[in-house]
């Protein structure tokens, strides 16, 4: 009779796979959940809003030093070893708990440099010859 039910839930095994498939997916999705409930129960959600427009403008204003600094970090992630990286990702889920701001800042510098990005992209291709 058992065999004829359809399984409920998700297996640990399961879990495990799609989390080292879509590690920073869910490292972020993580960050960002935490981040968002903290912010609510430590910071209150006014210190989070002044956190993400600051890192708008100054995302806008300074757009190419943003992709070099991503670029910077992100590198210096990867040529670690896993234990480290581990170790790290732990380190931004802490700091995700304890200074929800801080992810609102990096929130607002990269969607700052990704509108500026866009508006560039679409303004060179639309303009008049």
């Amino acid at each position: 009779m058992n065999g004829d039910k359809p399984k409920e839930g998700v297996s640990v095994k399961e879990i495990e796979a799609f989390a080292k498939k879509h590690r920073f997916e869910v490292f972020f999705c993580l960050a960002f959940v935490l981040a968002c409930f903290f912010t609510f129960v430590l910071w209150g959600p006014g210190w989070s809003i002044v956190a993400a427009s600051i890192g708008a403008i100054i995302g806008v204003l300074l757009a190419w030093k943003m992709t070099d600094f991503s670029k910077m970090v992100f590198s210096f992630i990867f040529k670690q070893e896993p234990t480290i990286q581990l170790v790290l990702g732990v380190v931004g889920l802490i700091l995700a708990i304890f200074l929800p701001p801080l992810y609102f800042l990096l929130l607002g510098l990269h969607g700052g440099k990704d509108l500026q990005h866009w508006a560039n992209e679409i303004y060179n291709q639309n303009k008049p010859r």
